[in-house]
């Protein structure tokens, strides 16, 4: 009865009766076959969900069926680490439950709400970046000032290859990236040139941060070297390396006020994103309001006059 039940809603429509919503342990193979099979997937998307996987399986969550895992269930786990690190897990789990509700394994996913991601906000200031560099130790170190100078972000300052070194015109040109955008050249700083040229050190090509130890061959993270810095010159959590990425966007929009450089510099292509690197200071805003103060005043002088 219950099998002919369900085929007759199923050819009448979306199945308003539902088979019974299998353990997330059990539905997170097909997921992850998914994962591994989409071709709209990018290879970095699919190992992001792979780590975010590793995560949400060592909650109380596995045990329970699709059906039962709710708002209040998500908002409930207790994830440790960075608001980054948690939001790969809750996007990772909200993609699953969102397949599970597309292939009619649930009736609807919950709404899973992320955190909110602090650090990508903060630039960098001249002081903290002496204090940093103080107790930084190398690779970091480079890494740091090359994030600062270019607005590369760590990726793609871990992907610079030497022969994509222009030594004449003091340019990097960025080979890979998200976008096409992103595929671009940036200025190498006069504090820039000893630095690369120790690191080249009279090599024509290659890595510039070769790791023998990865399976890429470069250098993919320097994470626990900026923490072990940020704590040495006692720094707030919420500062982290990418945030030397939105000092270059911010210094560029202040100095020029051309959003188009900005974006070119950035490797942006939609203006949305670019805004969110801007950090404007708040004088020439100050300067608005007071002007508008002054006429008011004026007029209302005059008016009195009168």
């Amino acid at each position: 009865m219950e099998s002919k039940l369900i085929s007759r809603a199923e050819e009448m429509g979306p199945s308003a009766v539902l088979r019974r919503a299998p353990l997330l342990s059990d539905f997170a193979p097909r997921f992850l076959n998914w994962v591994d099979q989409a071709p709209a997937l990018a290879p970095k998307t699919r190992r992001y969900y792979r780590i975010g996987w590793l995560v949400i399986r060592q909650t109380p969550l596995v045990t329970m069926t699709l059906d039962r895992i709710t708002t209040e269930e998500v908002d409930s786990l207790a994830l440790s680490g960075s608001p980054s690190y948690v939001n790969q897990s809750l996007r990772t789990l909200r993609r699953l439950l969102g397949k599970a509700e597309e292939w009619q394994v649930i009736a609807r996913a919950p709404r899973i709400k992320l955190m909110k991601e602090l650090g990508r906000e903060e630039t960098i200031e001249p002081e903290i970046e002496t204090k940093l560099l103080a107790v930084a130790k190398q690779p970091m170190k480079d890494v740091l000032i090359i994030a600062q100078d270019t607005g590369l972000r760590p990726e793609e300052i871990f992907r610079v290859r030497i022969e994509n070194i222009d030594w004449n015109r003091k340019e990097i040109f960025n080979a890979r990236g998200k976008t096409r955008a992103s595929r671009r050249k940036v200025l190498i700083s006069e504090r820039m040139v000893d630095l690369l040229m120790l690191r080249c050190a009279g090599k024509t090509k290659g890595w510039l941060f070769p790791s023998e130890r990865a399976a890429s061959g470069h250098l993919t993270t320097v994470a626990k070297q900026f923490r072990e810095a940020r704590l040495a010159a006692d720094l707030p959590d919420s500062l982290v390396l990418y945030s030397a990425r939105h000092t270059l966007g911010t210094a560029v929009y202040q100095a020029t006020g051309n959003l188009a450089l900005v974006m070119k510099a950035m490797g942006h292509s939609d203006v949305r994103t670019a805004m969110r690197y801007q950090h404007p200071a708040l004088d020439s805003l100050r300067e608005v309001i007071d002007q508008r103060n002054l006429r008011h005043n004026l007029r209302h002088n005059e008016l009195r006059v009168q």
